[in-house]
């Protein structure tokens, strides 16, 4: 049995989540805004017919969105991730290898039955998630992961397939082909589809089949890669492990402008517990900790500032990568400038399976051993009671500069006491 490459997403996510836990606005008009209820990130496909346009400012379209009675709502970044865990671990278990691409998309493997259709299986697997879940999701099948994003591209376009479409089992793959743009492609970016289309390239049928000289000459192995995986030559692996990750990011924008070294490292510290977390999720360490913070782009006294610092040994220790990103901050900070995003990256990142220590620190080792204890502690307790229910004193300061979600949804799966309640007669 062959076997097929997946790709499955899930349907205006961060949408789909808000009309999930509130039934009241399921089948409206639907738009999110992004941190500091700037712009418009993602819409519900109403909201979409509707003509409403991504990535256009919130107060640019406010009266618009009123005039055609669409609901508004902030990023709810925490029912969004408990969702998509939900999703990944249902999905997993329905697929032979799982790889998480991003919140709402994830590609995997499976085995062809001996009739090579998987359209039941894709069926069984959408009322699945929809029965257990409550969102939508869309399934495209392919041979490789290029032709899989372009399946599941066309499975939200034909509505009798119901979401799911498998252009490995089609005879005439041109036909659809034909219809994907070049820069749909996954892989080809602006540049290179500009510089296709100067060369009379338009669609997938056509990189497919142009010149694999002149496609070598500007674009090396990348070029050669997504040609091939359009061929049905799958170049591009499923990764099972998440933990070749190089980088953990954390940052946001304020909701005032801030000038205070103080309320710098308020947000500094708050970040860097935020990754540290993450790290110890991904099982990773990091070696090399930056920090930045910049002032708005357009003023006359724009200001940008980051600064590094290497570990000697690769750690997930929120005290130590802490202490690190305070001192740091003293660095980036500069007196009168208006702050309005400040961030944390951890990267040099590594397993913390082939953790480094000193050969001749038997105290250090120990100590190493309390602080890991007591920071998984600190992960499972907020796991299991909410976030922040237990963390270092420098982040848990009341923060008036915190984003603001002044559309935020009060539905949430993580805190037991935002759960709504049901009453019946």
């Amino acid at each position: 049995m062959s076997q097929a490459i997946i790709q499955i997403d899930g349907n205006n996510f961060y949408a789909s989540c808000e009309q999930m836990i509130d039934p009241s606005i399921k089948g409206k008009g639907l738009v999110i805004l992004s941190n500091n209820d700037g712009c418009i990130i993602a819409r519900s496909s109403e909201a979409r017919k509707m003509g409403i346009p991504m990535g256009q400012p919130y107060y640019k379209l406010k009266n618009k969105l009123s005039e055609l009675n669409i609901k508004v709502r902030s990023s709810n970044y925490e029912l969004y991730g408990d969702i998509s865990n939900r999703l990944m671990q249902l999905i997993s278990k329905n697929c032979e290898v799982l790889e998480i691409y991003s919140i709402d998309e994830a590609f995997g493997t499976i085995k062809r039955p001996k009739d090579k259709c998987l359209y039941k299986w894709g069926r069984d697997l959408r009322s699945l998630v929809y029965q257990n879940i409550g969102i939508p999701i869309s399934i495209g099948i392919g041979e490789t992961k290029v032709l899989s994003k372009i399946s599941n591209h066309i499975a939200k376009k034909i509505k009798k397939n119901s979401g799911i479409f498998d252009i490995g089992i089609v005879e005439n793959k041109d036909y659809y082909l034909n219809q994907i743009k070049v820069e749909k492609v996954w892989g080809v970016g602006s540049r290179m589809s500009k510089w296709l289309k100067d060369r009379g390239i338009t669609n997938a049928r056509e990189l497919r089949d142009m010149s694999i000289n002149q496609l070598k000459k500007k674009y090396g192995v990348v070029g050669l890669r997504i040609q091939s995986e359009l061929k049905g030559k799958l170049c591009i692996p499923i990764k099972e492990d998440s933990s070749d990750r190089k980088q953990i990011c954390v940052s946001r924008s304020f909701a005032y402008p801030i000038d205070s070294l103080e309320e710098l490292n308020q947000a500094i510290s708050k970040y860097v517990l935020i990754a540290s977390a993450k790290l110890r999720k991904y099982n990773q360490l990091s070696s090399a900790i930056t920090v930045f913070t910049t002032t708005n782009i357009h003023s006359d006294d724009f200001f940008k500032s980051e600064a590094t610092e290497k570990l000697n040994i690769g750690t997930s220790d929120s005290r130590l990568i802490l202490k690190q990103s305070l001192m740091l901050t003293k660095e980036i900070f500069k007196p009168y400038k208006k702050l309005i995003k400040a961030g944390v990256i951890l990267h040099k990142l590594q397993s913390n399976q082939f953790k480094q220590q000193l050969l001749f620190d038997e105290n250090n080792i120990q100590e190493d051993n309390h602080m890991e204890k007591l920071n998984n502690l600190i992960d499972n307790i907020n796991k299991m009671n909410g976030k922040d229910t237990l963390n270092w004193g420098t982040s848990m300061i009341e923060k008036d500069w915190s984003p603001r979600r002044e559309k935020l949804s009060h539905f949430k799966t993580t805190n037991i006491e935002n759960i709504p309640t049901v009453f019946a007669n």
